[in-house]
Formats: C-alpha cells, structure tokens, sequence
C-alpha cells in the first residue's frame, strides 16, 4: 500500500521522504528515471555495459548526494547533469577504446534486405558524424535532439548560458551538416 501511494508523490516529496529515511521514495525515484538515464548514458558513450554501468553510477551518486540537492531545477535536469558529467568522464578516460556494440554487429548479419542495410549505414553514419563532435557539442544535440530539452534546461543540465548552448547547438549542426554533406559525396562518387 506504501508503494502506491508513493506512486502519486511529486519527485520533490519523494526526495523528502528519502533524506529521512524512506529508502521505497528512492526506488520510486529509480523507477521514474531509469529508462531515461540509461538511454542518455547510451547515446553519448554508446556501449550497453558502461551506460548500464554509468546509469547505476548515477543513481548512487545521486542518492549519495540527495541532501545537498537544493531544488532549485527539476530532479531530471539534475539527475540528467550527474549523468552527463559521468559519461564525459568516462570517455575522457576510455578515449582510445575501440568497442563495437554486439547488436548492431547482429542486426547487419540478420538484414536481409539492401533497403535495410543502407538504412542501417546511413544510421551509422549519422551516429559516427555525433560520435566525432566535440564533446559539448555532442552532449548538447543528444538533449536536444533524442531527449527533447529545451535550450534553457540543457543550459542548467551543462552549467553554462542558454548563449552558449544555442551556440553549441548551431555549430554541432553546422558540423554535422558537413559530415553527412561529404558522406554523400562520397557515396555518390561510388557510385560512378
């Protein structure tokens, strides 16, 4: 009964009840967020270990710092700026690891059509165009393009102005716009 009326708590109460004590208001709390902070963890560090890994880091760190939390953002913003400063720590340090994600190796062997494997490649192209951004850039088109923020809560999620994040925003586009340019390029150079 407990847990369903922790159902209908607002995240701000439930913080509440876990800085005394109420470690089910914190469960609640992973429960709501889970899913999004794994898949922000995966589409900057794309790797399914680490992010699961780095999710966890999230919710730990967070729980640990849960008293110092001022209420001052949404508890997503401030859940989501703890995992970002993860994950760009973790690829600081993890910078010349090569991985290769096991299900895209799986999807191109089961793609029996050429219709899927050019989606396929095209899709992988646009993940390496965001892979090779700068970092603040990258983070900044991931929370504005696959999470859906608005330019001022990316800027709380970053720490910076909304200034900087349109700028990073623009030029991530710019970037981005080059790549697939020569990408097509390319392509259409092949093809000849």
């Amino acid at each position: 009964m407990q847990e369903y009326r922790l159902l209908k708590k607002t995240d701000f109460e439930l913080i509440d009840l876990v800085t005394v004590g109420n470690e089910l208001a914190f469960e609640e709390l992973v429960n709501r967020y889970k899913k999004a902070v794994y898949y922000l963890a995966f589409r900057i560090v794309r790797n399914h270990e680490d992010a699961v890994d780095l999710s966890q880091d999230t919710f730990l760190k967070a729980y640990q710092s849960l008293k110092k939390f001022r209420k001052k953002s949404s508890f997503h913003t401030w859940l989501y700026r703890i995992t970002v400063n993860l994950c760009i720590n973790h690829l600081r340090r993890n910078r010349d690891k090569v991985k290769v994600e096991l299900e895209d190796l799986h999807a191109v062997m089961q793609a029996t059509t050429l219709e899927v494997l050019e989606f396929k490649e095209l899709q992988d192209t646009v993940n390496e165009a965001i892979e090779r951004l700068p970092e603040k850039q990258k983070v900044t088109v991931i929370l504005r393009v696959y999470h859906g923020f608005s330019h001022k809560e990316i800027s709380q999620i970053l720490h910076c102005s909304v200034g900087t994040v349109k700028a990073n925003y623009f030029h991530a586009i710019r970037n981005l716009r080059d790549f697939m340019k020569a990408y097509v390029s390319n392509k259409e150079e092949i093809k000849e």
